[in-house]
């Protein structure tokens, strides 16, 4: 897959575009890229970070940039465009919908019933695209559009911790306390992330996940 541009976002920076757009196809490559460069660290390498259509590579000062560009773009030659990537495992993840507290807007705001949006949901199986915003927040796309609405006018200054949002044709995770601009319409038991852990984050991206409703009473038992 040919990349499309090559800019520094600091000294030791460089991101690596293949669209702007959101598409699975140009995501999976991303991936693949990334895994390969992790297979295949070079001198000075630090990390990769994939987003939704570009991979970031982060190096320190025993190599050049020119050389990193060099490098990741023999990679992406190296990479085959017929090469099946298997279909990761799919996470289920539990939510309680009892406790959205956005779930009465947005059944006004899309004429549906609280109930059909729970199906709706529940229904599709979503794609990890990218990891952000936050440690641990997983972008994941894309909802079935019937439940697409543009994110709040004004942002909620504290959302709890797992709370399952949705804003434009994605659904999200919040690992921690902190404001945001999504509508809550559930929330998860599960920690989403948790630095104590190995890995800290839950999903990440590539990963596939579904929704599963639970009761508040088997919420209450799985935290």
């Amino acid at each position: 897959m040919e990349c499309t541009r090559i800019y520094s976002i600091h000294d030791h920076a460089v991101t690596f575009e293949f669209a702007e757009i959101i598409s699975e196809a140009i995501n999976i490559h991303v991936i693949a890229l990334k895994a390969y460069t992790d297979r295949h660290p070079f001198k000075g390498f630090i990390e990769s970070v994939p987003s939704y259509s570009s991979l970031t590579i982060y190096f320190n000062h025993t190599v050049t940039k020119d050389e990193v560009i060099q490098t990741i773009s023999t990679y992406n030659n190296q990479l085959s465009t017929v090469t099946r990537h298997p279909t990761p495992d799919c996470k289920i993840i539990p939510v309680c919908y009892e406790m959205g507290e956005d779930l009465p807007s947005i059944a006004d705001e899309l004429d549906l019933t609280k109930e059909k949006i729970i199906d709706l949901h529940c229904s599709h199986t979503y794609r990890v695209y990218m990891i952000g915003f936050t440690p641990g927040f997983p972008y994941m796309g894309t909802l079935p559009s019937a439940l697409h609405l543009p994110r709040k006018k004004t942002p909620a200054l504290k959302i709890e911790p797992g709370s399952v949002a949705i804003a434009g044709n994605q659904t999200g995770i919040y690992p921690t306390a902190s404001p945001g601009g999504w509508h809550i319409i559930g929330r998860t038991p599960i920690a989403i992330f948790d630095k104590k852990r190995n890995p800290s984050c839950f999903l990440e991206a590539g990963d596939h996940v579904r929704f599963e409703p639970i009761a508040k009473n088997e919420f209450d038992v799985l935290k």
